[in-house]
């Protein structure tokens, strides 16, 4: 089933699809991004997508120069075209230029939505829990860039995640020079002690995950004490349980971080695993 693409309201098909050579996301990652799957159809939490996308551009003075009910209307277009579930990539670069860092150089915004069908990871990974690789890498903003901004330039998560697949591990997680804990190369990082759920805060160079927010509220709705607090890598040998989330991940249990083991999902995964099902089938 193929995938389909809008470029500036133009649709095609993926295959067909172009842009420039020149275009400045291509030559500096000067973009920005979003990920997001659809649920009963509808893009989820898209409001919340939409908000991030905009504020990323404002952190790196991108305007994209579209309304987002236009972009939604682009985004529908192309899920007309493809039955079921899909997953959307919003991609916005300064636009065309001549090779030049200067943003004088740039023209409009090139605004690119990729819709292709929804393809989620093995069922195994959800019944047993997958692995990561625990990798030392800076935090984003020690590289220059600021964190909130969810741009192009992924070249830490990329070498992250190549580290641990080729370690044979299904994703990275990723400590800063400190020794703190971050998060994953594409997904937010979560571990439950004595009951409470915890996440890395935002202040230690991470990324403001949207399930992330969703997942703590979720947590709350519940009873289960969940809190966004920094903890050093070695509490991990401590953890009772530990999980990750993403876009399209959704809750999913860890069963391994380098030689630590645990029998997964714990308790307080499934219940949030299943709040966030019992959350897809409510959108």
């Amino acid at each position: 089933m193929s995938a389909w693409v809008s470029i500036n309201g133009t649709i095609t098909a993926a295959e067909d699809a172009r842009i420039s050579v020149y275009d400045r996301g291509f030559l500096f990652g000067d973009s920005v991004y979003e990920v997001l799957r659809t649920a009963n159809r509808r893009p989820l939490f898209w409001a919340d997508h939409a908000a991030r996308l905009w504020e990323s551009g404002r952190r790196i003075a991108l305007d994209p120069q579209v309304d987002p009910d236009v972009l939604r209307g682009w985004i529908q277009a192309l899920l007309d075209r493809i039955p079921g579930e899909c997953t959307i990539r919003l991609v916005v670069s300064r636009g065309v230029g001549h090779a030049g860092l200067g943003l004088a150089d740039a023209g409009e915004p090139t605004r690119v939505v990729i819709c292709s069908p929804l393809s989620l990871p093995p069922a195994a990974l959800y019944e047993a829990g997958c692995s990561l690789k625990i990798v030392r890498t800076p935090r984003r903003d020690e590289g220059g860039l600021d964190p909130q901004a969810k741009s192009g330039s992924r070249l830490l998560a990329v070498m992250a995640l190549a580290e641990a697949e080729r370690a044979g591990f299904y994703e990275a997680l990723r400590v800063d020079p400190l020794g703190r804990v971050l998060e994953g190369g594409t997904s937010t990082f979560f571990l439950v002690k004595d009951g409470v759920v915890r996440t890395p805060p935002l202040q230690v160079g991470i990324l403001a995950g949207i399930t992330r927010r969703h997942v703590l509220a979720m947590a709350a709705a519940r009873g289960l004490p969940a809190e966004e607090a920094s903890f050093p890598v070695e509490a991990l040998a401590d953890a009772d349980e530990v999980f990750i989330t993403s876009s399209v991940r959704g809750v999913m249990p860890v069963a391994r971080i380098d030689d630590r083991r645990w029998a997964a999902p714990g308790p307080i995964t499934r219940q949030l695993m299943a709040a966030y099902q019992d959350h897809l089938a409510q959108n």
